[in-house]
């Protein structure tokens, strides 16, 4: 009976071992950094919207109500919080042109910022499995979240994004370097639901992306990963 004990903890001692070793954020999606020419994803969609913000004025926006351009018909409405848009002055946006998406920004390293958040509903009877946007000029602690129900079910950050392109070489990674910081299209496709996505930075910085994707994807598009 000690013997069968022994084992038994030892199994359960072994079990716990593996699932820490398990990466469940690599179960719930893959994520790809598409071609550093690509500003949208080259995935195939059953539904697909994109939200480019050029028509919206220069301000904080505590609420707005995005259809992702698919008009009031279409099967997405994405509800933004503490969104702010900015002017692209010199490299932030999509083509160096336009309007692009930022949060508050401090200069109080004792502030915390508050994070731009994103509300996803689908009236499509396949639900949302894509999300994707054009991240400028990367800054570490950068950080986008996704939560399904208030869980979070997937992280990606700067250093995610920098491993990844390391990973294929210099000579990779210089494609996506503009005076120093990464700037590409990120597709992240899920295997979990997810309805909430969050954007974060640190204090004296301040996350910059343009090109909001999101939908339903049949076929994954191309990228590393």
């Amino acid at each position: 009976m000690a013997s069968q004990r022994i084992c038994l903890f030892a199994f359960l001692a072994a079990v716990e071992i593996l699932v820490g070793l398990i990466n469940v954020d690599a179960l719930n999606a893959t994520v790809l950094i598409e071609p550093a020419w690509r500003r949208e994803s080259s995935a195939k969609f059953g539904y697909v919207g994109i939200e480019r913000f050029d028509s919206l004025a220069a301000q904080r926006h505590p609420r707005y109500v995005s259809r992702f351009g698919l008009g009031s018909s279409g099967p997405i409405t994405g509800t933004y919080s503490n969104l702010v848009i900015e002017p692209v002055q010199r490299y932030e946006g999509v083509d160096r042109c336009g309007m692009y998406a930022t949060i508050p920004y401090t200069r109080s390293s004792s502030t915390p910022l508050a994070p731009c958040t994103l509300r996803l509903r689908s009236t499509s009877s396949t639900l949302i499995n894509f999300f994707g946007f054009y991240w400028t000029v990367m800054k570490p602690h950068d950080a986008v979240t996704f939560y399904n129900n208030g869980v979070e079910v997937f992280k990606f950050t700067e250093r995610n994004a920098t491993n990844i392109l390391q990973d294929y070489g210099t000579e990779e990674l210089e494609k996506y370097l503009i005076e120093g910081k990464v700037w590409c299209f990120i597709s992240f496709y899920f295997n979990v639901p997810f309805d909430e996505v969050k954007f974060e930075q640190r204090p004296y910085s301040s996350i910059q992306t343009d090109n909001h994707m999101v939908g339903y994807f049949t076929h994954r598009g191309e990228g590393f990963s």
